[in-house]
């Protein structure tokens, strides 16, 4: 024989609640809960005018914003009577040796 649930107060509240809003049906709140309709037709009563439990206040956050550019490497390179100048990611700099490494072959 499966044995009888039992649901904390604060949890009753919080489902006739949600019936009470507009739109919402008891047979779509007991669904989405897993509970037997009829259940939270017998709390409706009793819970109808309970809010539920209250959830911690919204606490704001600020962001630090990232930096918009990241630090760079400049290099110049004489080409004939120019110069070429190149600039790379500090955070790479295999990728730069490499870069420099093509160029000069």
């Amino acid at each position: 024989m499966r044995q009888r649930s039992s649901y904390p107060k604060p949890f009753k509240a919080q489902v006739v609640q949600e019936c009470l809003q507009p739109g919402a049906t008891i047979s779509s709140v007991a669904i989405h809960h897993g509970i037997n309709a009829n259940v939270i037709r017998k709390w409706l009563p009793i819970y109808r005018h309970q809010s539920p439990a209250t959830l911690p206040a919204f606490v704001p956050v600020k962001a630090v914003p990232r930096r918009a550019t990241e630090e760079m490497v400049i290099i110049s390179l004489p080409l004939g009577d120019k110069f070429i100048t190149v600039k790379w990611p500090a955070s790479d700099p295999d990728g730069c040796a490499c870069f420099i490494r093509g160029l000069a072959q």
